[in-house]
């Protein structure tokens, strides 16, 4: 089974990947005690990298509530 979408709709599939990717590492930071402003933006516009930090970065503090 092919996918067969116009050069138009894979800019939105890939940017709306983006977005989801950017929102998780942000997600991801908040709940480790990070700005969730400062992330977002950080996340929407690295993408990938801003996930990857996020995963591996410490909390700053042990659980949050």
């Amino acid at each position: 089974m092919t996918l067969s979408l116009s050069s138009e709709q894979t800019l939105y599939l890939l940017l709306l990947i983006h977005w989801l990717v950017g929102s998780m590492a942000a997600v991801l930071a908040w709940y480790k005690g990070r700005s969730l402003r400062l992330w977002l933006f950080l996340g929407l516009t690295c993408g990938i990298a801003a996930l990857l930090v996020a995963l591996v970065m410490k909390s700053k503090q042990s659980v949050r509530t």
